[in-house]
C-alpha cells in the first residue's frame, strides 16, 4: 500500500469479502484442542534491539522488496533489498487458479502487468509468462522461488519474511497451501527453520485463527489501518501479536496512546509505508520496532543519524515534518478512522470467544 495505489482504493480493496463456500466464517470453537494455545513469540521481532543496541534501530522492512528502484514483488526488488541491508522482506500472497502461491499485491494483473485479469482466474503457466510493465520487465515470482533464494546461500541466512496474506483470497485454501509449502520446502542445515524466519501477516481475527490452526508454530502480526480494530486485541491481551499499522493512524488522534499502551504491554509495533525521511525520523524517535519502507537505504541512513529520543502525543517539533505532511497525516487519519468503522462492521468478531478458542489446550500444540 503506497502512493501508487490510492489510499481509498487500498482501504476498499481490503474491505472486499469472498463469498466462496471455502471462505465462510470460521468459529474458534471449531479448532481442535491440539491446535489451540498461545501465538508463538517472534524471536527476531527485535533482532536489532539487543541489550547493547540503541533504541534508534527499528527493523528495516523492505516493502515488496526495493520497490523504489525495481518492480514491486519481483526477484530483482528482493535481491536489491537484501544487498541494501534489508533485514526483512515484506511481500504479498495471492493464490492462482491451480493453487500456486504467487507474490502480488493486487488481486488483478492490470497495474503491474497490464493485463485485465484476476490472479485467481489464471493458472501458473500463464502467470509465469507475464512481464512487469516497469523495467527490467521481470516475471511474477512464486513464494517458493523467494524461499529457495533466501535459503540457497549462507550469506542470506539472516533474511526474514513478513507475509501479507491478502483478504481477497479463499481463506481456507490459501492457508492450507501455505502450510503445505512451508512444510515441504527444504532449508539448509545451517539456516534457522522457517517458523523462526517468517511472520504471518493477517488482517482479521479469522485469519489469525486460521494461521494458528494450520501453522501453530509461526508468529503472527495484525496488519491494519484501524486503531479501534487493533486495540481490541491489545485490550484483551492477545499474547505475542505484532501490530503492523498504517503510519498515519499511529500519528493521528489516539495513535500515541495506542503506541504507549502496546509498548507497556510488551507488544511490538511496526508502521507502513514510510518513505519520507521526516516520517522515518518520527518512527525512530517514537521507538517503533519496525518500519516498512520502499527504500531501505534511506531508512538506514536516517537510523544511523538518529539518537534515541521520544516525543509526546502526535508530531514532535524536532522531527522536521512539513506543514504539507502534517495536513496529509491529519486528513489520512480521519479517512482511516471512518474506514476502520466500516472494517469492523464488515469483519465482526466476538473477541472473547476468539480468546477462548486460542487458549484451549495450551499444553499441546500440533507441529505436524
Amino acid at each position: 500500500m503506497d502512493a501508487e495505489t490510492p489510499l481509498l482504493e487500498n482501504v476498499m480493496t481490503t474491505l472486499g469479502y469472498s463469498l466462496e463456500e471455502d471462505d465462510r466464517p470460521i468459529s474458534p470453537s471449531s479448532m481442535s484442542p491440539e491446535k489451540a494455545g498461545y501465538f508463538p513469540k517472534a524471536q527476531w521481532a527485535n533482532l536489532d534491539r539487543g541489550k547493547d543496541a540503541p533504541r534508534s534501530n527499528p527493523i528495516a522492512i523492505a516493502h515488496r522488496g526495493s520497490k523504489a528502484k525495481f518492480p514491486e514483488n519481483s526477484m530483482s526488488a528482493f535481491i536489491h533489498a537484501i544487498s541494501a541491508g534489508a533485514q526483512v522482506i515484506e511481500t504479498d500472497l495471492h493464490l492462482s487458479r491451480d493453487g500456486e502461491i504467487v507474490l502480488s499485491h493486487d488481486a488483478t494483473l492490470q497495474r503491474c502487468f497490464g493485463v485485465e485479469k484476476r490472479v485467481i482466474d489464471c493458472d501458473w503457466q500463464y502467470l509465469s509468462s507475464l512481464r512487469t510493465i516497469r523495467e527490467p520487465f521481470d516475471p511474477m515470482p512464486r513464494l517458493v522461488d523467494l524461499l529457495r533464494y533466501i535459503s540457497s546461500a549462507p550469506e542470506r541466512k539472516h533474511v526474514r519474511l513478513l507475509l501479507d496474506i491478502k483478504l481477497d483470497n479463499p481463506a481456507q485454501k490459501i492457508m492450507r497451501a501455505l502450510a503445505d509449502l512451508l512444510r515441504s520446502t527444504a532449508i539448509r542445515p545451517e539456516h534457522k527453520p522457517w517458523n523462526e524466519r517468517i511472520i504471518l501477516g493477517c488482517w482479521t481475527a479469522k485469519y489469525l485463527i486460521l494461521s494458528h490452526t494450520h501453522l501453530p508454530t509461526y508468529p503472527v502480526c495484525l496488519i491494519s489501518f484501524s486503531l479501534s480494530y487493533a486495540r481490541q486485541f491489545l485490550r484483551l491481551r492477545v499474547p505475542h501479536v505484532i501490530f503492523n499499522l498504517k503510519l498515519e493512524a499511529l500519528m493521528g488522534p489516539g495513535g500515541a496512546r495506542f503506541l504507549a499502551d502496546a509498548q507497556a504491554a510488551g507488544q511490538h509495533v511496526f508502521a507502513w509505508t514510510v518513505n519520507e525521511e521526516a516520517l522515518m525520523r518520527w518512527c525512530v524517535r517514537h521507538g517503533l520496532d519496525g518500519v516498512v519502507t520502499d527504500d531501505v537505504e534511506v531508512l538506514r541512513r536516517v537510523c544511523e543519524g538518529e539518537r534515541a529520543r521520544c516525543y509526546g502525543e502526535g508530531i514532535g517539533r524536532g522531527d522536521g515534518i512539513t506543514m504539507r505532511q502534517r495536513v496529509n497525516v491529519f486528513v489520512t487519519a480521519v479517512v482511516l478512522y471512518l474506514a476502520g468503522s466500516v472494517f469492523a462492521a464488515v469483519y465482526p468478531v466476538d473477541l472473547k470467544e476468539f480468546i477462548g478458542g486460542l487458549y484451549q489446550g495450551i499444553e499441546k500444540v500440533d507441529t505436524t
